[in-house]
């Protein structure tokens, strides 16, 4: 039997699932559908037309999403509309109004958006109307617009208060009213509000387990009367990046809100982008004794003293199982035993003085020698050899560019047998194969081709990516962060 009459002679069951996982777009389903009679029965089971993803590249978007919530029956449906730029609001309007047509069905809503060419009222004129979906459970509008001075409106009145079965909400460059009630997910981008505010939405939500706060910022309060913690004993996730305060923040009293929160359960935490604050400070109503998962993104170490603090706090976060590293000093954070022992020689040349997020690192330098590229940490960064870093430490995960910190990696796992599983990112991956050598039984990163000099010795290659795999599970990187921009996550 040839592979043409096995998949004809599969049972609808099977083919349903087959496309369903293989199914990007309504398109695709009707190109299936066209292939043969058994292929369009199947192809026509309602729960395939529930999860609309359409392009509005596409010649007729609206007639498309128009087919699918037809096709789709009475199941509940899923819907994403990214729309261009620039925004041609006659064929998004229309969307829209199929959406609303059908607003008793809908329980997944994402819109975004990179600027506009009309009103905010226009393309928010789906949510007035959303307010009497009632199987809605999740929203995310993400807006980014290029022109500083458009202000993005919201309908007036409250805002999805209709929407008894909303637990997840993800609101980007889009200001709205608290409290939000019954959520289990919140993700506010650029969040700025009251102590009291912030406080009922908790209350109102005993169930919040995941707490997502890009580009966090002060919030203010003008009481001058010291808070009480705000407790969230359901949080087990909480993920941060921070915001440079606004210079009038200093005319004000204000509150840091993450020095606000007490989150015991705490299981998950990530860290991301430059404007870290001190992190002991921040999270002084915290021992974090159940966090597992510690996530660093673009966190940069210099000489500052409070940024040697913030490394030195998050050392302290022993009951770490699994450390996730995304371009943040990965060798700084947690050396090599063989690193704190060494005193590399200055010897290189051409010493640059920027860290990886291009920020001054105050005396830092690399130094690269020929055959030698590696960077030498301040003493505020070495740890006493008799204290060990994570000792719960079983899984690792790493994104550089840095073929030094891929040795690093490597060295780690030598000297730490209780480490299960490592994964690593594409790039560390190709570092691990190409930018790696052994010179005098010396394993060692190899100098960059256009800084050896005419008769500099060679170094011999060596694939560490297959020795790294003789002794743990290496997979690639699949989880992105929580701070993404990500539509949605499987259920």
């Amino acid at each position: 039997m040839n592979s043409e009459d096995v998949l004809t002679s599969l049972p609808s069951e099977l083919l349903a699932q087959i496309f369903k996982h293989g199914t990007t777009s309504s398109s695709t389903l009707i190109t299936y559908s066209a292939v043969s009679r058994h292929w369009r029965s199947t192809a026509l089971t309602p729960d395939l037309w529930s999860s609309i993803n359409v392009s509005f590249s596409c010649r007729n978007p609206a007639a498309l999403i128009r087919v699918s919530l037809e096709r789709s029956k009475s199941c509940l449906f899923d819907i994403t509309l990214a729309l261009p730029d620039p925004v041609h609001m006659p064929v998004v309007t229309s969307a829209m109004l199929l959406v609303v047509k059908h607003v008793h069905r809908l329980r997944r809503l994402a819109i975004s958006a990179t600027s506009f060419s009309s009103t905010p009222e226009e393309v928010f004129g789906l949510l007035q109307n959303a307010q009497r979906a009632p199987q809605l459970v999740a929203l995310q509008l993400s807006f980014m617009d290029r022109n500083p001075h458009l202000i993005m409106g919201i309908p007036q009145g409250s805002l999805l208060m209709q929407a008894p079965m909303l637990s997840s909400l993800r609101l980007h460059g889009v200001t709205s009213p608290v409290p939000f009630v019954g959520l289990r997910s919140l993700d506010i981008q650029g969040l700025r509000t009251t102590y009291a505010d912030f406080r009922d939405m908790v209350i109102a939500s005993p169930l919040l387990t995941v707490l997502i706060l890009p580009k966090l910022r002060l919030m203010f309060d003008l009481q001058s009367k010291a808070l009480s913690p705000i407790d969230i004993p359901s949080l087990k996730t909480l993920a941060l990046s921070f915001c440079k305060p606004h210079p009038s923040n200093e005319l004000f009293t204000c509150h840091d809100l993450v020095s606000l929160l007490s989150v015991p359960n705490l299981e998950y935490l990530e860290i991301g982008g430059a404007n870290v604050p001190d992190l002991a400070k921040s999270f002084q109503n915290n021992d974090f004794t159940k966090l597992r998962t510690l996530r660093l993104s673009n966190v940069s170490f210099s000489g500052r003293q409070f940024e040697v603090e913030n490394c030195q706090f998050l050392r302290s976060l022993t009951a770490v199982e699994e450390l996730e590293l995304i371009h943040s000093h990965a060798e700084f954070l947690l050396p090599t035993a063989e690193k704190q022992k060494e005193r590399l020689e200055v010897v290189g040349r051409r010493p640059r003085t920027r860290s990886i997020n291009s920020r001054d690192i105050g005396g830092w330098s690399y130094f690269v020698g020929p055959v030698l590229a590696s960077r030498k940490p301040p003493p505020e960064f070495e740890s006493s050899s008799s204290t060990l870093i994570y000792p719960n430490l079983h899984f690792i995960s790493l994104d550089t560019f840095i073929a030094s910190e891929t040795l690093w990696l490597y060295r780690i796992v030598l000297e730490r047998p209780e480490i299960q599983l490592v994964k690593l990112s594409p790039m560390a991956q190709r570092h691990l194969k190409t930018s790696l050598g052994i010179m005098d039984g010396v394993l060692q990163t190899q100098p960059h081709l256009h800084l050896k000099k005419l008769g500099d010795p060679e170094i011999a290659s060596v694939d560490v990516g297959k020795l790294l795999r003789e002794r743990v599970a290496v997979q690639e990187i699949d989880n992105e962060g929580f701070i993404s921009d990500v539509i949605f996550s499987p259920d």
